[in-house]
Order: structure tokens, then sequence, then C-alpha cells
């Protein structure tokens, strides 16, 4: 190959390795918005209700992503509360290769800084309406892989493995529906997982939902509730697996529903001393 051959073909394969670099670099700058964007349009889909993020951070090559402050709307604007659940740091830890195959293998998921208002009513709350709303998407999504299943057109979707769950610094505020403001509880939540061992893995729908269902059931267990209503609200299979998740909760809120409880009775002009 002549000299003049060899030059042309380095400056080719400079040229396409600098594309690619800039390529890369451009992905890299556009992922973090682009994934926020995601996020903000796709919530309402999953949750029936908005959504929004402050900063979504996404480290491609060390497979790690965090969002901060993350809030949940109320389900509907009968309810006074200025959201339902705000997460002020969520990272994830995952095995990069794995983004590539059909189960995305998350081997950490940390919640931090969870804030839960549970604005409820005798029949009903907030938390209870966006978790029957995960609830219908899971239900869709199971008759529809049935239905490919049956028709023979079914699809691979891609799925997950979550190894460990953690919620730290768990705040939940109970108060009546329309109440200017709640009581604050500051509970705790038992790790989860893992979740999604099994070669089906675990759909993003239905980690929420375990999720979302621990955070019911100890918000239920915080208002003096117990783990029959839990189950009553958020399903058997999501109330077995959220029920050990929300063990720790019964503990820490039991003495300060107690006074929560007197200092309601207090306001309207009762006794603490009623029950005696």
């Amino acid at each position: 190959m002549s000299k003049k051959k060899t030059g042309l073909l380095i400056k080719i394969v400079l040229c396409i390795l600098i594309l690619l670099v800039v390529l890369v670099a451009v992905v890299i700058i556009l992922i973090d918005p682009i994934a926020k964007n995601a996020l903000e349009k796709g919530a309402p889909l999953v949750l029936g209700t908005n959504a929004s993020v402050e900063r979504i951070h996404i480290e491609p090559f060390n497979g790690r992503v965090e969002i901060t402050n993350l809030i949940i709307d109320n389900p509907s604007e009968s309810y006074s509360s200025d959201y339902a659940i705000k997460l002020g740091d969520i990272v994830a830890d995952i095995k990069v290769g794995s983004v590539f195959g059909d189960k995305i293998h998350v081997e950490d998921l940390t919640l931090k800084e969870v804030d839960v208002v549970y604005e409820t009513t005798v029949i009903n709350s907030n938390l209870q309406e966006i978790l029957e709303n995960v609830k219908k998407l899971e239900s869709k999504e199971k008759a529809e892989e049935k239905e490919d299943k049956d028709s023979g057109k079914e699809k691979k979707e891609q799925t997950l493995q979550v190894d460990k769950i953690e919620l730290e610094n768990v705040g939940i505020t109970v108060q009546a529906k329309g109440a200017v403001a709640g009581l604050p509880i500051h509970v705790s939540i038992d790790p989860m997982g893992p979740l999604g061992e099994g070669e089906e893995g675990i759909t993003p729908v239905g980690l929420t939902l375990r999720i979302l269902g621990a955070i019911v059931t100890t918000a239920i267990k915080s208002a003096g509730g117990s783990v029959t209503e839990a189950a009553s609200v958020i399903g058997d299979a999501t109330a077995d697996a959220a029920a050990g998740a929300a063990a720790a909760a019964v503990d820490a809120a039991s003495g300060a529903v107690d006074a929560a409880t007197g200092a309601i009775k207090g306001l309207f002009g009762g006794s603490k001393d009623d029950n005696k």
C-alpha cells in the first residue's frame, strides 16, 4: 500500500474515532436531561399522577444512577397536602453489562430522605389511590402478556433483578383529608430484596408496586391500622412482600401514634384519659 493511501486511511480512522468521541460526549451530556424528561412524562402512566424531579445524574460507565428530589403529586386536587411522596435522593448501582441483556441487574437501590404524607379518609387515602393506579397497570401488563402468549406473539420485555432495597430516614405524616397539617412520625422500614432473582425477573411496574406497598403498609400501621387492613388495601401478595419491610415501623410508630391520638383529642376538647 502506498504512503498516500496509508495516510488517507489513517485520516479516515482518526475522523471516525473523533466522531465517536464527540458522539459519546454528546450522549453523556444529553443523557441526564433525556432521562429526567422521560421520568416526568412516564410517571403519570405508571402512577396515575404527575411527578417531578430536580436532577438525574447517570454515570454510564460506572453503572450509577442518582436522582435528586423526586416528588410524586397527590392523585387529585381534593387532597390538600403539597405532595404524596418526596424522595430526597435515590441511588442505584447497576451491573453495567446487564443493561444489554434481558434482565438489568441492580445490585443496590437506596432511597434516602423519604417524606410521605398519608392523607386519609375513613375509606380511602392519597397513597391508596396511587397504589391502585399501579396495580391496574400491572394487571393490564399481565393480561397483555397472557394474550401475547396465547396468540404465539410472545415478546421478551427487559426486566429487573434488585439485590437490595433500602429506605433511609423515613418520615410519615398522617393527616385527615383536607386538613392543613398532620403529625409527622419517624419510622423504620427494613431492607427488601432480593427481588426478581428468577429467570423472568421483576418488571419496573412490579418493583414500583413492592416499594409503594411497603410504604403504604407502614403508613397504615403508623396510623394505628393492622396488617389485615394493609392486606385489604395493597393485596395479599404485595402485603406479604411488604409486611417484613414494614415490621420495624410498628414499634417505632406506636408511641408516636399514642401521643398523637391524645393530642388530637385535646384539640377537639377530649381528654387523653378518655380510654382509661
